[in-house]
């Protein structure tokens, strides 16, 4: 079996670069120096040579371990145990290995400092929801595959939804996967600001070599991010740089990430030209997030915080803060921070004391879209997302057309609101279902009583 093994070993390592995505860089320092040493009672030992310490080997079984086991498996078509050593040679101490081990991580934290990034901005710690679902997907395909498929990436929705999040994201996962790969992250205001530096300077008389090295800057990265693209409404010289420099990177097929908090055809004081080339690739939009993507963030917020909150005080939250993630994360700080300096227990009363200065008066009376497809949702004893979703039976297809008439008479949003709220592309869909339900009110018992019961739950007294 050993002797097979050896044989394989090739194959195993190409299937680690090939089929499991372990990068060059990582592959020649970590997976290259592996040896084949022994295979005894069906365990298979390798053995790291060199001067690797202690805190190598352990890094090597933390990071590596389960998918050379994958490999060596696929490779084998058996189960294998496996065992990673150090050759006897080497010394088992810690002292220098600090520092060896680590120079991945700290190249990484490097580029993500000089690459204006955020590392806690991952795919992995967005919350993913029936609002934002799309643009999460089109992101990650962005950053698997940057300046391949989705190029421009446009995403637009409002304010504390999430945008900043996903576009440093895609930075930050194209530098963990590609250790030589340029990316820059900027804002709109940033972008300007340099922009008036430079035009600024001419009285110092600003050198060819200023301007050269500035636009060199942006055209010479494989990604390129810029967040809230709104701004540079009205700047003329602003736009012309943006301009020159898309051409540029996007006929080098290098990728590009926009953000706003509105699609490029609603955009005032921005270029026809421009505006054509947002809408050049891909433009998705992030609504505000329903109660059960709010509860998710939540949940996940108070886990990153140490905390495992009562549901009672979660809800409280979700349905006092429906149009904003960061305050709603906010409102989950708030109350956890004044829990620890007031060594009080969290419980609904003391969420609302807490929080009572956050919302306005007469907020928690409110009559919502979201809360009123909550309610309709827990009545039928469906999800939102069944709801919000394209299934076709009645028993989804009532309690959708029962939201549609409720919001529609009880709120002031509009039809196509409506209807993006409950993923439906055309507003007339909402009006067929608003009439439908008003007609079946004169004539069905049934859902007049539904209706009038659901009103007593989300309409105030």
């Amino acid at each position: 079996m050993l002797e097979k093994i050896k044989e394989k070993w090739p194959e195993i390592l190409d299937f680690l670069k090939q089929e499991l995505g372990v990068t060059e860089v990582s592959f020649k320092t970590w997976i290259l120096p592996l040896k084949v040493e022994s295979y005894e009672d069906d365990v298979l030992t390798l053995v790291f040579p060199g001067d690797t310490k202690m805190t190598g080997l352990r890094y090597i079984n933390k990071k590596y371990y389960p998918l050379l086991k994958v490999a060596i498996e696929e490779t084998m078509n058996q189960e294998i145990e496996l065992a990673i050593t150090l050759s006897e040679d080497s010394e088992e101490t810690d002292d220098y290995t600090e520092d060896f081990v680590s120079q991945e991580e700290i190249s990484l934290e490097n580029r993500i400092k000089e690459s204006n990034l955020d590392k806690k901005y991952t795919f992995d710690s967005f919350v993913v929801g029936s609002n934002n679902d799309i643009a999460q997907v089109t992101s990650l395909a962005a950053a698997e595959s940057p300046g391949e498929i989705y190029n421009p990436l446009f995403i637009y929705g409002g304010v504390g939804l999430g945008k900043t999040h996903l576009i440093q994201s895609i930075g930050n996962f194209v530098l963990a996967n590609d250790p030589d790969a340029k990316v820059l992250y900027t804002t709109s205001e940033n972008f300007t600001n340099e922009v008036i530096d430079l035009l600024g300077n001419k009285k110092n008389k600003t050198s060819q070599e200023d301007i050269i090295e500035f636009r060199q800057k942006y055209r010479n990265v494989d990604v390129l991010l810029i967040d809230d693209i709104q701004f540079i409404s009205n700047k003329d010289r602003t736009q012309e740089e943006i301009f020159n420099i898309y051409n540029d990177l996007f006929m080098k097929h290098k990728q590009i990430v926009f953000t706003s908090d509105r699609k490029p055809k609603d955009m005032e004081g921005i270029e026809d030209r421009l505006i054509n080339r947002f809408e050049q690739g891909l433009t998705v939009d992030i609504h505000n997030p329903d109660y059960e993507t709010r509860m998710a963030i939540l949940k996940e917020k108070a886990k990153s915080l140490g905390y495992e909150l009562d549901e009672p005080v979660l809800q409280y939250m979700a349905n006092n803060f429906t149009s904003n993630v960061r305050e709603l994360e906010g409102s989950l700080t708030r109350v956890i921070s004044f829990s620890k300096i007031g060594r009080n227990e969290i419980t609904v009363d003391f969420a609302k004391d807490v929080l009572k200065d956050l919302i306005s008066p007469n907020q928690e009376e409110k009559i919502t879209c979201e809360n009123i497809i909550d309610m309709v949702a827990e009545h039928f004893n469906i999800s939102v997302s069944d709801i919000c979703s394209t299934k076709r039976s009645k028993e989804f297809t009532v309690p959708r057309q029962i939201c549609m008439y409720l919001c529609r008479a009880y709120t002031d949003d509009t039809l196509e609101s409506i209807g993006t709220l409950l993923k439906k592309d055309n507003h007339a869909t909402v009006s067929y279902g608003y009439k439908k339900i008003k007609k079946e009110m004169a004539n069905d018992p049934t859902i007049k009583n539904t209706i009038d019961i659901l009103k007593k739950k989300i309409i105030p007294n």
